[in-house]
């Protein structure tokens, strides 16, 4: 057993809980055989559009927007933590034998393990707060012109504020984990990951106190604050939609094309932030409960589930890069731009939209001013 005088939360007495486990391990062992083959071929597409994107999102035009370097910023942290398990998934999955495994690893490979361990959840943890971030800024672009949330010199100092909180929180990770001697082959000994001594003691509570704080501060909070920000930000593209139509006739061209921005970026933002609830508050969900019913969890979930919550991380690694695009069109201007000039193609190309919110006299009068679908994805 994990940690002892544990609550149980299954009951493996009645038939239906051992067919539900069952079931899982099922599912785990079948998707098992393709997890290496999934995952090494999104980390190859994830580094290399989030390449594309960080050169997009430092394009000058890009550049200026506080929220665009925040985006940058997040998909270099992306770019870390696919190249990481790029080298976890080749050496842990292709390399080893699943019928047949070792018990232990050289010690340059735990290592490697370790760092791969907290490296991974401090930057996608890192990420996460960086979206919160920049939901917020979103929605204080739509309420007040020219907000010092969205200039170009606020993403640094947001940066490094995330960027220290979440290392701190990230020391409880490493002090539940220890490497330990397991077998000598050949005269030299192999090492495994193991629970530290001190994460045992008093009934495992610093081993629950940080599956606690994972589960909590990692991915549920993150999660709420992502689901509210940009409920407001839905809400107030919804108030600017309801402003326009009593300034423009509703049977207008400018009135259908406003709409039909408005419809396109509310429902791109509302698969964004599905997807992020989907991939990260199951996570937090199971965390929470590990460190309930930390045999049981472990034993029966963790273990089985663990590639498949892999993956779901992943996905969220490329889930900016695929639906940004949709969602701006300056991006895509922009993205076109630099194609054309990379592959040297003397092509002219449309103008650039303006990247921020504008009084227009044809259509509003000069006293009001409203944010256009820029505000939102610039």
């Amino acid at each position: 057993m994990l940690c002892s005088a544990e609550l149980e939360l299954f009951d493996l007495s009645s038939n239906a809980t051992v067919q539900f486990l069952e079931t899982i391990i099922r599912i785990s062992n079948s998707y098992g055989i393709f997890h290496k083959y999934i995952c090494l071929f999104l980390c190859v597409i994830g580094i290399f559009a989030n390449l594309v994107h960080i050169l997009v999102l430092t394009r000058p035009v890009m550049n200026k927007s506080g929220v665009n370097r925040l985006l940058s910023i997040i998909a270099l942290c992306d770019i870390f933590i696919m190249i990481s398990y790029t080298f976890f998934i080749i050496r842990f999955g292709f390399m080893v034998d699943l019928n047949n495994p070792p018990v232990g690893y050289e010690l340059r490979w735990i290592v490697f393990l370790m760092i791969h361990v907290i490296v991974s959840i401090a930057f996608h943890t890192i990420a996460l707060y960086l979206w919160v971030a920049t939901a917020y800024i979103r929605y204080k672009s739509l309420k007040k012109l020219g907000s010092k949330w969205n200039r170009q010199d606020s993403a640094c100092p947001i940066f490094i504020v995330i960027l220290a909180i979440i290392l701190v929180l990230c020391v409880p990770t490493f002090l539940v984990h220890d490497v330990v001697k397991v077998d000598i082959v050949g005269g030299e000994y192999l090492y495994n990951v193991g629970l530290s001594e001190l994460s045992t003691e008093n009934t495992c509570f610093i081993f629950k106190l940080n599956l606690w704080l994972t589960g909590i501060f990692f991915k549920v909070i993150p999660c709420i604050l992502l689901f509210t920000f940009t409920l407001a930000l839905l809400w107030e593209l919804e108030l600017n939609r309801r402003r326009r139509k009593h300034l423009i006739s509703g049977y207008s061209l400018a009135s259908k094309k406003i709409s039909a921005q408005s419809d396109r970026t509310t429902i791109m933002l509302v698969i964004l932030l599905g997807v992020f609830l989907m991939t990260e508050l199951p996570q937090g969900i199971l965390a929470i409960l590990n460190g309930l019913f930390p045999n049981d969890i472990h034993q029966f979930i963790y273990i089985s589930l663990g590639e498949i919550l892999d993956l779901l991380s992943l996905f969220n690694c490329t889930a900016c890069f695929v639906v940004y695009p949709i969602m701006s069109s300056v991006y895509r201007q922009t993205l076109r731009k630099f194609l054309l000039s990379f592959c040297r193609v003397k092509k002219s190309t449309p103008a650039t939209a303006i990247t921020r919110c504008k009084l227009s006299s044809f259509y509003e009068p000069p006293s009001i001013r409203f944010c256009t679908e820029n505000d939102v994805l610039l």
